[in-house]
């Protein structure tokens, strides 16, 4: 018994074919082999399948790590935007704790 084999017989015109066999003897009832039964399967789309799905996964891959760029880019702005938000109410603290100083040197 054979199964799954991977052959690859050439067409007339040279052409390879991908194929893969499953066999098994035929016996008389005697268990005698008497003969060999099989099927030749043509690979020929399974492979262009994998192929289009090996092509796909590299895409998408690919665009995987642009927006894992984005992210860095997009995140890394927010982190910025965040810090120069807590700046300016650094500042503005700092202005008006300045602003109370002053009020309270003028009344002194």
């Amino acid at each position: 018994m054979t199964r799954n084999a991977r052959l690859n017989p050439r067409t007339a015109s040279g052409e390879i074919i991908p194929t893969t066999l499953n066999a098994s003897a035929l016996r008389d009832v005697d268990g005698k082999v008497i003969g060999v039964i099989g099927i030749l399967r043509d690979m020929r789309a399974y492979e262009q399948v994998l192929r289009d799905l090996q092509e796909n996964k590299a895409e998408l891959q690919e665009k995987i790590l642009d927006l894992e760029k984005f992210e860095e880019v997009v995140v890394g702005r927010e982190l910025k935007m965040i810090a120069l938000e807590k700046e300016i109410e650094n500042m503005r603290r700092q202005m008006e704790k300045q602003r109370t100083e002053k009020g309270l040197s003028a009344w002194s």
